[in-house]
């Protein structure tokens, strides 16, 4: 994470999909630009987590991108996943380094500049600072706004990741304010056609879009 800067950065949960299967919108995505693909599911048995981590590694390992486990560090090592993610409530982020060592990228997910700074501190690989525009993933969450980004970012000396609420046409905002780290979850999830969709933000994060 810390030597690519311009990352698309892809959130999937099985129960976002609407009516595709799963496997099929990553790798459609993949050919759009993704680069990172984070398995989120908290709602299904450890075995199913487990069986659905399986595919998408044979996915992401065969396509060259880097594939991280949301909190289940078991998993993580189980599949040897690429990194694992952690929220404010998962494990404590040394406790978690001690398991997987210092091979597997480590992020956390904030929400101000505390929890960023202490990420940061604990020796975090990245963050990701959400919502930063408003988004039904969230619901009743203040979005934090692209001042509140840059503020994080400029604090900082690892990678920002933005997430919440963005879409094809509110991505300028963000790229324009110097962040080229850039995460979605449902924009992708129920895009009709999941490739273009990734093709227009990958296009808007490395500045080869014709806008």
């Amino acid at each position: 994470m810390t030597e690519v800067k311009q990352n698309l950065y892809f959130i999937v949960s099985s129960e976002l999909v609407l009516g595709k299967p799963l496997d099929y919108v990553v790798r459609e995505a993949i050919a759009g630009g993704v680069d990172i693909v984070q398995l989120r599911d908290k709602r299904l048995p450890a075995a199913e987590v487990y069986r659905l981590a399986l595919k998408l590694k044979d996915i992401t390992e065969s396509k060259n991108v880097r594939l991280i486990i949301n909190d289940r560090v078991d998993i993580a090592l189980a599949v040897d996943a690429d990194g694992i993610h952690l929220g404010q409530s998962s494990l404590p982020l040394p406790v978690v380094r001690r398991l997987v060592g210092h091979g597997m990228t480590i992020g956390v997910s904030t929400h101000g500049m505390e929890e960023a700074k202490r990420a940061e501190k604990e020796g975090a690989d990245y963050v990701t600072f959400s919502p930063i525009f408003p988004t039904h993933c969230k619901p009743g969450q203040a979005p934090q706004g692209i001042d509140a980004l840059l503020s994080i970012k400029q604090a900082l000396g690892i990678p920002v990741v933005a997430l919440g609420g963005i879409n094809e046409q509110n991505i300028s905002q963000v790229v324009h304010g110097g962040i080229t780290n850039v995460a979605v979850m449902s924009l992708l999830m129920h895009a009709p056609a999941p490739k273009g969709t990734a093709s227009v933000l990958k296009k808007k994060i490395t500045g080869t879009d014709k806008d």
